[in-house]
């Protein structure tokens, strides 16, 4: 977990029990940044990072890597044992999720919105106002 987290989380909201940037972004250093999260940007039945990744299967390689539920649970042993596999793992989840966030601002971007929107459903309401 963030070690600033607990003041962090004061400047975010919550949407479907997730923590996000709901008006203004935090600062961190010289930079703004907006916090998303892509289970509010999957379709019904694909908010897994496993299940947004078969959205994308005919574009490369989107498979969640599967490890067992032990090293899940406590990931620092599955470092200490096999850093490969850990970081496989982890960035495999950030291929993923960058995936799926490019292709929401790509979207968004084609009906005029600028940025990855906050969910599908903010997304298809600016949709059916710009048509």
């Amino acid at each position: 977990m963030l070690s600033d987290f607990e003041e962090l989380k004061k400047e975010l909201g919550i949407v479907k029990k997730v923590f996000v940037s709901l008006g203004k972004p935090l600062r961190y250093e010289h930079s703004f940044v907006y916090i998303r999260d892509t289970s509010l940007l999957a379709p019904g039945g694909y908010s897994s990072l496993k299940r947004i990744g078969e959205l994308y299967d005919t574009e490369g390689d989107f498979t969640k890597r599967e490890i067992s539920p032990q090293d899940l649970q406590k990931m620092s042993n599955l470092l200490e044992r096999d850093r490969q596999a850990f970081e496989d793992y982890a960035i495999q989840d950030a291929v993923i999720t960058l995936k799926h966030a490019l292709a929401m601002e790509k979207f968004n971007m084609s009906i005029k919105q600028i940025g990855i929107p906050l969910t599908l459903s903010s997304m298809g309401r600016n949709y059916v106002f710009n048509e």
